[in-house]
């Protein structure tokens, strides 16, 4: 069976036998709640077209996104292999298909399987790192950088230059208010960076939204292209 999804395609011919029974095609609406904080994960996604959000919320009521999960890895993957209660919110950013599976049919197939052991953690590192850099990345580069680095990250996961895009999630995505969003997003447009409409996003020129990023996108990158790798 062909997958999209970089885990689903990495799987070994054992570990496809055992899970393909399990997993269900779905639709994923954008907005739609996966897991709010202190949610058991009873589902895991595994993303082929849409985009994943992991959003850390603050005392006050403000949102900052701290992690993305697209082709390259599955939602819910870290609080399903340790049993854990879920504490940030994830929702769908983008609209899309996935697969999922039920928590106890995978965790099953991961006490029988070396191999998918070894897997599941390489895409556990993976998402830990992606959070490490954030953090560090919401402290040390300015929002348009940081702008740039979301904007590359999300064309990475859903394999495409277009994509919906608001400007409220824009501002989820960077920490900054709305107005400081449409100021940024302006100036990438008149560059000829991006075009945007309707709150939808077209990179024209990635190479030049690369140059606008922060180095934490070549982190991000690296990370994406290693997982990609593990499916040849």
């Amino acid at each position: 069976m062909e997958f999209r999804n970089f885990l689903l395609s990495a799987l070994s011919a054992d570990d496809e036998a055992a899970l393909v029974p399990h997993l269900k095609e779905v639709s994923l609406s954008r907005g739609q709640m996966l897991y709010e904080p202190g949610d058991q994960v009873d589902l895991i996604y595994f993303p082929s077209s849409a985009c994943i959000s992991v959003a850390t919320i603050m005392q006050d009521g403000r949102t900052f996104e701290t992690g993305t999960i697209g082709r390259e890895s599955a939602g819910g993957l870290v609080d399903a292999i340790a049993g854990a209660t879920v504490a940030n919110r994830v929702f769908v950013q983008l609209a899309g298909g996935a697969m999922s599976i039920s928590t106890a049919a995978f965790r099953a197939r991961l006490a029988a399987s070396p191999s998918l052991m070894r897997l599941a953690l390489q895409h556990l590192r993976a998402i830990i790192r992606q959070a490490e850099t954030t953090a560090a990345c919401n402290i040390a580069h300015p929002a348009d950088q940081r702008l740039a680095r979301w904007l590359l990250m999300t064309e990475d996961r859903v394999g495409g230059a277009s994509f919906p895009l608001t400007q409220e999630y824009m501002s989820v995505m960077t920490g900054v208010q709305r107005t400081t969003v449409s100021m940024m997003a302006a100036a990438l447009k008149k560059d000829g960076i991006i075009d945007y409409s309707r709150g939808n996003i077209v990179v024209l020129d990635q190479g030049a939204l690369k140059a606008k990023a922060c180095e934490c996108y070549g982190e991000a990158e690296r990370q994406f292209l290693q997982l990609r790798a593990e499916k040849t």
